[in-house]
């Protein structure tokens, strides 16, 4: 997923290497930490694969490399983009694909969004299941903990779900942060 992301940051301009780690911090920093082992032999293969160029350029009395993707490289980085949702490979990493969904036509991005949301729909309703079991009663401090964990997740999931249809949508962001969402 990493390879996917890097490629990314570079569909409409060079970039250095720095430039790319700043970006991906900058835009999914928070959730999504890059390092400069992890970035400079992900720039090293794509390149040895033919997905990006790399143009070496002076600054100063400094050589700085210039990486962009190739025709190959968008290839490639639109097919994962476009693939359907799976669970099982794009779990908890699909605010990634998210962060990189404006670069689909947005029918495509509608459909993605659509089973991303079918998806914490069904786990949504297996934690209802759950809770309706559950009870709050004379709770260990062990127990409280444990089940403040389950309700995490379940506000989680909702608070996603909601979120999930805002976007798709494509309302102002400023209105989700206020509350406008409802």
């Amino acid at each position: 997923m990493f390879d996917y992301l890097v490629i990314g940051m570079v569909l409409h301009e060079e970039l250095t290497g720095y430039d790319i780690k700043k970006r991906i911090e900058q835009g999914i920093g928070h959730l999504y930490k890059v390092s400069h082992g992890q970035l400079y032999p992900a720039l090293k293969k794509l390149t040895a694969k033919g997905y990006l160029t790399m143009n070496e350029q002076m600054q100063g009395k400094m050589l700085k490399k210039y990486y962009m993707a190739t025709e190959a490289g968008k290839a490639v980085f639109l097919d994962w983009l476009s693939a359907p949702f799976d669970p099982n490979t794009d779990g908890d990493n699909y605010l990634v694909k998210i962060f990189l969904l404006g670069e689909l036509p947005k029918e495509i991005r509608t459909k993605r969004l659509q089973e991303y949301e079918f998806y914490t729909q069904q786990l949504l309703g297996q934690l209802q299941v759950v809770e309706k079991q559950l009870s709050t009663e004379n709770l260990s401090d062990r127990e409280y903990f444990e089940l403040s964990a389950f309700y995490f997740s379940y506000q989680l999931l909702q608070n996603t779900t909601h979120w999930i249809q805002y976007i798709k949508e494509e309302r102002p962001l400023a209105g989700f942060l206020q509350n406008e969402g409802d």
